[in-house]
């Protein structure tokens, strides 16, 4: 659909699924890591610098047990060979440079007896030896953590940046297509979740490991044979992480999808309330949230089931093996085998190597939770648009002579066809009204000429050239829209009239607000055009709305002008204004208008009549009237003949009297400013 369905297949509902193991998305999470090498490697030699204060304190605990704890007889053969080896170190020393420290062994020799002299002063020296490298590690472990965790929100913050910018290459289908809550939801959670797994990942997978090497190393020095007996419990417990660490992928990416839901209803119940409020559908709309929360609650429970599991399951496997363990070196040490202090160094260097493998158990929920979030993510930046600027585009020169539509046909689900076979023209400075009843096409057919959407078949042309010849930008920075349907955002009235351009000067962001007849209210406003006027111009009336986004599709001064009944939010008196400024503004301009009023059809050069996707009449409003049995005549008995005796009545009145509404400002908000 979107240029890559070769690569994601769609379920039922519509959600993309990438096809393949953790381990090609997890690869793939990896490679925005990778670009932050320098904070990556230094992360990498503190977590190492942890790792061996760690090794340090058990080995350094050992050796004062060993050598000031045991009896001299049983030591004696340790510390000369360790004087021989210390001799041996030096001569080597002194044969390659020239140089060594003299009396290395003697002092080695004269510290052991110093420790042996008071056993005590040995343990408050053992203890602030302790103390000092537990104190260097921490500071490690902070700057490791600390690193970590600033890749992982770099990494966050650039997937939520190209996902948001791959969004807004995306067609107009695409947004019809999938729910605002969805969007939301994997721009924000899963980002978020993907950024927390790394973080995890980081912190420990970094670290960890590390910590297990060095204690290995010192448990195969002190004895090979029971350290590989105590390794027996690994390949368990490997079992154990791999199967729940599946279960919890699965539910992660279930979770996510519920949390969509949840976002999609929370938001429409947010931006409807007033029609919640106003029919009472308070009960109603709370049972949708209870639902989508039920499901939350049920899915986060199965996931929640599956984390608690991994813990208590790890645990009992490797407390079978200690079991086992712990018999086997009891033996060695009764028989005479092993001294007390090498079997504590082994419980330490064990213990300290089986505690990462039970924390590196949340690593791999992290990761499968990190690539449940991440699949979402990666999803939507590898949707490639189906409508781009062809490889020889040119740019498209201002409005000169015509538009024209040939034989254009068109669908949204390749089965069922909206327009059929539309041929007409649009001549420059020509006004044309299309009308129709709902469902014949009549949004779908000004949404073609901005390559919303691209034509089926046929062909759209201006001045001879096909829209889709031409590039996007320069075809849409001639066309200005207005919308029955307002739009605006969170920011000042300028920024919104500008359309984010910082291009305008002031005086022609005033000259728009004149001729849309918006000066007034703005002007009251408390800080004037600069004022932020809320979520979609919340702070604003709905007739105040509609004047801003006439301002701002006047201020572009656009060759062609789509409107899409721009004044149905109006009162009577400022439609008049307004049909007044529409009037001036269209001269010189091709204008179509998608007409539900008739005072924009009586001003139309030619009305364009749909039904069923085919222009069936087209001509003037008298022309069409005195067609007898015309679908025009039906259309204007249905819909105009009403609108006309009111509109009649409203133009009898006297200049200086207005309708009650109208008096009120038409906007019962205006007086407020």
């Amino acid at each position: 659909m979107y240029g890559i369905d070769e690569k994601i297949n769609y379920d039922p509902r519509g959600a993309a699924k990438i096809q393949g193991r953790s381990w090609p998305v997890y690869r793939r999470l990896l490679g925005y890591v990778f670009e932050y090498k320098m904070r990556l490697t230094v992360s990498i030699v503190f977590a190492m610098f942890v790792a061996g204060s760690l090794g340090a304190i058990f080995l350094g605990v050992r050796t004062v047990v060993k050598y000031v704890f045991e009896e001299e007889t049983k030591i004696q053969r340790d510390i000369v060979q360790i004087q021989a080896d210390i001799t041996n170190a030096t001569d080597t020393m002194r044969e390659s440079i020239g140089w060594a420290p003299a009396g290395l062994d003697a002092k080695f020799a004269d510290g052991v007896n110093y420790l042996r002299d008071d056993q005590m002063r040995a343990m408050i020296i053992l203890c602030a030896i302790v103390v000092c490298l537990s104190v260097l590690g921490g500071v490690a472990r902070f700057l490791q953590e600390y690193l970590s965790a600033s890749i992982a929100t770099f990494v966050t913050v650039r997937l939520g940046k190209e996902m948001y910018a791959n969004i807004m290459r995306l067609p107009m289908r695409f947004f019809e297509q999938r729910t605002s809550g969805e969007i939301i939801a994997r721009m924000t959670n899963d980002c978020f979740s993907a950024g927390r797994g790394l973080t995890t990942v980081f912190m420990k997978m970094f670290r960890e490991p590390f910590k297990a090497l060095a204690c290995l190393g010192l448990a195969l020095w002190v004895d090979p044979l029971l350290t590989f007996i105590g390794l027996c419990v690994l390949p368990p417990v490997a079992l154990v992480m791999i199967k729940i660490g599946q279960s919890v992928r699965k539910r992660m990416r279930r979770t996510l999808e519920r949390i969509a839901g949840l976002q999609t209803v929370a938001k429409e119940s947010v931006t409807g309330i007033s029609i919640i409020k106003g029919f009472s559908m308070e009960p109603h709309v709370m049972r949708l949230v209870d639902r989508e929360y039920n499901k939350l609650q049920r899915q986060g429970l199965k996931m929640m089931k599956a984390e608690a599991a991994i813990g208590p399951l790890t645990e009992l496997v490797m407390v079978c093996g200690v079991v086992v363990f712990v018999v086997m070196s009891a033996r060695q040490v009764i028989s005479g085998d092993m001294v007390v202090a090498d079997l504590f160094l082994l419980y330490g260097a064990l213990a300290g190597m089986l505690d990462p493998v039970r924390k590196l158990t949340a690593v791999n929920n992290a990761v499968q939770s990190s690539v449940a979030s991440a699949e979402r993510v990666f999803e939507f930046i590898d949707l490639q648009p189906d409508i781009v600027d062809a490889p020889n585009a040119v740019e498209l020169p201002a409005l000169r002579d015509e538009i024209r539509f040939e034989d254009v046909h068109f669908s949204y689900d390749g089965r069922t066809e909206v327009l059929k076979g539309l041929s007409f023209q649009v001549n420059k400075g020509e006004m044309v009204a299309v009308v129709g009843f709902s469902g014949a096409g009549k949004s779908t057919l000004v949404k073609l000429i901005p390559r919303f959407y691209d034509v089926t078949s046929g062909s759209i042309l201006i001045d001879g050239v096909d829209v889709r010849k031409v590039t996007q930008e320069s075809l849409r920075a001639q066309i200005s829209i207005v919308t029955q349907d307002t739009i605006l955002f969170n920011e000042s009235v300028r920024s919104n009239i500008a359309a984010g351009k910082d291009t305008y000067a002031d005086e022609r962001v005033m000259e728009a607000l004149r001729a849309a007849y918006a000066t007034d209210f703005v002007m009251r406003l408390h800080e004037g055009i600069d004022t932020r006027i809320g979520e979609s111009g919340g702070s604003l009336s709905g007739g105040q709305r509609q004047r801003l986004a006439i301002a701002r599709a006047l201020i572009k001064d656009p060759s062609i002008l789509i409107l899409d009944e721009a004044t149905s939010s109006l009162d009577s008196e400022s439609e008049r204004a307004i049909q007044r400024a529409i009037e001036e503004f269209v001269v010189g301009r091709t204008s179509i208008v998608i007409a539900h009023r008739l005072s924009t059809i009586r001003r139309a050069d030619r009305i364009l009549v749909l039904d069923e996707g085919r222009i069936v009449e087209q001509g003037t409003h008298d022309e069409l009237l005195e067609r007898p049995e015309s679908i025009y005549r039906r259309l204007y008995e249905v819909q105009f003949a009403v609108s006309e005796k009111v509109e009649e009545a409203a133009e009898a009145m006297e200049p200086g009297a207005k309708p009650a509404r109208a008096a009120r400002g038409g906007d019962e908000r205006d007086a407020a400013y």
